[in-house]
């Protein structure tokens, strides 16, 4: 199917003022869901590791410093707690106590490219592939003991934030009752020892643990509902029911049957293609089925892994993005709307987007964890 592509131009350069507009003090979208309020600085002042935009990219806040190299900003976080927000740049924790606007460092967290799941109140929970676990607040940091040596994903209960899930070595779930203190194996494994293959994404529906969708290489994508009781093998990702690669996944959290996932058709890799087999699929069954919505080509481009950002209200919305540093290319901010089949593209010059989250009162507020490669 032909998409429709408009492309926007954004230049985001921290020694350059970038005119933003203005929240209004007495706009009711400035202050609508528990206390929380737009950013109302022009400037964002930290180490530039996060910024925001108001309209899908096309400008971008300026921030007080330029980020300085190597520096991936892999996990950003709105909280409960009105106008807290964290973030992860490289193992350093940074807090915001003012919608975003100031960032400010808590302290080291082990791991490397660590991400965050928000977990009620001031809270979330730190984690990386390489089984480091932590709890963190914007003041302080517990590390937690994981129960497994690889971790895929982690999903949190929103309405009880002691309990979450891990997925393990081989998709098995973990579960904990009392913040991560300790754990119990739930289910069995997504993929049994006698498949060999890497399981790339393990995503949780925020709104029902037992609903979990894991992305692998050649099987594409297993999902339960269940709570890994059984495990189903989803459907069209391939036309031809070939192998394909699924590495990355998302949950729309505004509606949980509609579930996000990039792959590679590796029937269509190589074989002259225009998309060389890459797609964003999406499904509207909770993950059992999915169908090719955008594909690589027409000004987008789609590596392994990239990252997935669905709206938070709209089910139909889902960002994504690409970024290099390379010959200083810059990213590319995707949003693709279902019921328009569209995409529209904003460039900025940031090497790479690595992290996104949403303003909980004003969704059109996007913030932005950005990288610094070169």
């Amino acid at each position: 199917m032909k998409k429709a592509f408009t492309i926007g131009l954004a230049t985001a350069l921290t020694t350059l003022s970038v005119a933003l507009p203005a929240a209004a003090e007495d706009d009711p979208a400035a202050e609508s869901l528990g206390g929380w309020r737009a950013p109302v600085c022009q400037t964002v002042t930290g180490d530039g590791s996060v910024t925001y935009t108001r309209n899908d990219g096309r400008t971008i806040a300026p921030t007080s410093e330029a980020l300085q190299p190597v520096v991936y900003t892999t996990g950003l976080v709105a909280l409960d707690q009105a106008n807290e927000m964290l973030a992860m740049s490289n193992n350093r924790l940074l807090s915001s106590t003012d919608s975003g606007c100031t960032w400010t460092l808590v302290g080291k967290v082990s791991g490397w490219y660590v991400e965050l799941a928000a977990a009620g109140g001031d809270r979330a929970y730190a984690w990386d592939r390489d089984g480091n676990l932590s709890l963190v607040t914007p003041r302080e940091i517990t590390p937690l003991t994981s129960p497994s040596n690889e971790v895929r994903g982690i999903g949190v209960d929103r309405g009880q934030g002691d309990h979450l899930r891990v997925a393990g070595d081989g998709g098995q779930l973990y579960d904990s009752g009392d913040g991560g203190r300790t754990w119990q194996p739930v289910g069995t494994p997504a993929f049994p020892p006698s498949e060999t293959l890497t399981i790339y994404t393990a995503v949780f529906d925020p709104h029902d643990l037992d609903h979990v969708v894991m992305g692998a290489s050649d099987t594409g994508v297993r999902v339960t509902f269940d709570g890994g009781r059984t495990w189903t093998t989803a459907g069209g990702l391939s036309k031809t029911g070939d192998k394909v690669n699924v590495f990355s996944a998302a949950i729309s959290p505004s509606a949980p049957n509609v579930v996000w996932a990039m792959g590679l058709d590796l029937s269509e890799s190589g074989s002259g293609v225009p998309s060389d087999g890459r797609h964003i699929y999406r499904s509207d069954d909770g993950g059992r089925t999915f169908t090719p919505v955008v594909d690589q080509g027409n000004g987008v481009t789609l590596q392994n892994g990239p990252l997935l950002a669905p709206h938070p209200t709209d089910p139909g919305v889902l960002y994504f993005d690409f970024g290099t540093g390379w010959s200083s290319l810059g990213t590319d901010i995707y949003r693709y709307d279902s019921r328009r089949d569209r995409v529209t593209i904003n460039h900025n010059s940031y090497d790479r987007v690595t992290s996104i989250s949403f303003n909980p009162a004003n969704p059109k507020v996007m913030y932005l964890g950005v990288a610094e490669e070169v």
